[in-house]
């Protein structure tokens, strides 16, 4: 945390503390996020992640640990690592509700890492990237705590290519949500995966759903309890949005309702 102070004396701290504030408020509404508890989505993830009974994982920004828990019947424990306390409060509950007996939790920043090197099998962040003060330090505390050969994931919401793209959507993401920093291009994820030393073995560019669905955008509003007249813009910004924004969002309105998907990027690297 020094080092991150030193580099930027205030944003970082600045951002923390938003994110802190923000889904401090919202923990409960991640517990059940359609979005972050689809099933198939969490079965891709223990896929992607290869568990062995032997291995010890750590699950970065865990949240309400959907992610932790769905590893944990498949390997000896799992590190559920969040800076909010609201959330590892959530985890915690939620893993005693499943019966799962090797789920710890520890609280902390995803830029400093409390481990040592080469400490875990799997190192995996979900929907979360999108919140690090500083998303290179981030990975490159993935690298160092993952072991030789150990399986890094990363999944996340995407920007698209295209410039004009990548500024609305961003635009949209931090109205809806201040604690939002930025949603990366995935050129830019294969450039920050690769200065860390991690060589990538598995990418696919898809989109987040809600169990295969469009998602809900009022409930996406209503889980980072937006205020009024920032979520009236949001609406406003995708009802009146080009084509082009609205392919990439695939934007639908049915009913009078919006519905949409968030461009998502995932990413398997392996700890050379």
């Amino acid at each position: 945390m020094s080092s991150q102070k030193r580099a930027d004396p205030t944003g970082a701290s600045h951002i923390h503390e938003r994110v802190s504030a923000q889904f401090g408020a919202a923990a409960a509404a991640y517990s059940s996020s359609l979005t972050h508890s689809d099933p198939e989505a969490l079965r891709k993830v223990v896929d992607l992640a290869r568990p062995k009974a032997a291995d010890i994982a750590l699950d970065i920004a865990t949240g309400a640990g959907h992610t932790a828990l769905a590893l944990a019947p498949h390997v000896a424990k799992v590190i559920a690592y969040d800076m909010t306390e609201a959330m590892l409060a959530e985890t915690r509950r939620n893993a005693a509700a499943r019966g799962l007996a090797n789920v710890a939790t520890q609280q902390g920043i995803a830029e400093s890492l409390p481990f040592p090197d080469a400490a875990f099998d799997i190192v995996i962040v979900r929907q979360a990237p999108h919140h690090f003060a500083d998303v290179r330090a981030a990975v490159r505390e993935m690298a160092r705590v993952a072991k030789p050969g150990a399986r890094v994931i990363v999944i996340d919401s995407t920007a698209p290519e295209d410039d004009s793209l990548d500024r609305q959507w961003n635009h949209i993401e931090k109205l809806r949500d201040p604690s939002h920093v930025r949603n990366y291009r995935p050129s830019e994820w294969r450039e920050i995966v690769a200065a860390a030393g991690l060589k990538i073995v598995f990418e696919e560019v898809g989109s987040a759903t809600e169990k295969g669905r469009g998602m809900d955008f009022a409930a996406w509003i209503r889980r980072i309890n937006t205020p009024p007249a920032d979520a009236a813009e949001v609406a406003r910004l995708f009802r009146a949005a080009s084509p082009a924004l609205a392919e990439a969002l695939r934007i639908e309105i049915i009913d009078g309702a919006l519905y949409f998907c968030v461009p998502q990027i995932t990413i398997v690297a392996v700890k050379q």
